[in-house]
């Protein structure tokens, strides 16, 4: 039975992901049955559900702040609505780069992550023993105010060259984490944000629909508490 259920999910594996090596561990030995259902379920949460959760905060954001939405459309429109997304256009879309970054601020998909203490500190009074597992706030790291002028406020523009906020204090900024155990997927999260919402800008226009409750839910990860119930309407201009 054992040896079934982990050839179903070397199958699937293989299949999604091309590692032949699936069902092993980095030093060669076999992974059990449990440790397999974890890496998968890694691997859905972590490249699915937090990628979902800022794509739903980015389009309830922008539906709550048109001037900012209207000025993401124009910076499509001045880079041509219906030329191919490539690497270079990418990289001039520096207004919807800004965008995406204060929705991550703002809405951390990821409330924090542990780091085990390598050596005894001390930090506001306590003495933190070496050995003990810390858990940093994401959240709280973004509303900091002496990080971030007035942090409860959607801004893009504070990541502008002029501002950088983000740039005034080590790890003010970390929706992916920090250090040497920063999110792997990192680059690849933002590239799949950027593609979907530059698309979304290009060609439709949307707007909350009414009666539903908007407060956030934090857990699995953070999502409007009836979910978001949007009106999409593709642009005539749009092909």
């Amino acid at each position: 039975m054992m040896e079934d259920y982990r050839r179903k999910w070397q199958e699937f594996y293989q299949c999604h992901c091309g590692y032949a090596w699936w069902g092993w561990s980095s030093d060669r030995q076999r992974l059990s049955l449990t440790e397999l259902k974890d890496q998968i379920l890694t691997l859905l949460f972590a490249g699915h559900e937090t990628l979902t959760s800022a794509i739903a905060s980015t389009c309830l954001l922008l539906a709550q702040h048109p001037q900012i939405l209207a000025a993401a459309q124009a910076e499509q429109q001045q880079l041509g609505i219906n030329t191919p997304l490539t690497s270079d256009n990418l990289q001039q879309m520096t207004y919807l780069e800004e965008v995406l970054k204060e929705v991550l601020r703002f809405v951390p998909p990821v409330g924090g992550g542990f780091r085990q203490v390598i050596q005894t500190c001390e930090f506001n009074g306590y003495r933190i023993p070496q050995g003990w597992s810390v858990f940093y706030q994401v959240g709280k790291t973004h509303q900091d105010q002496s990080i971030y002028n007035y942090p409860k406020k959607f801004d893009p523009d504070r990541f502008n060259s002029q501002r950088a906020e983000d740039k005034t204090k080590p790890f003010g900024y970390i929706p992916f984490g920090g250090g040497m155990r920063e999110c792997l997927g990192k680059e690849f999260a933002k590239l799949e944000m950027k593609i979907f919402v530059a698309l979304l800008l290009r060609h439709y226009q949307w707007e909350l629909l009414p009666q539903q409750n908007l407060d956030m839910i934090a857990t699995p990860t953070p999502h409007p508490t009836d979910g978001l119930k949007v009106n999409f309407r593709r642009l005539e201009t749009s092909s």
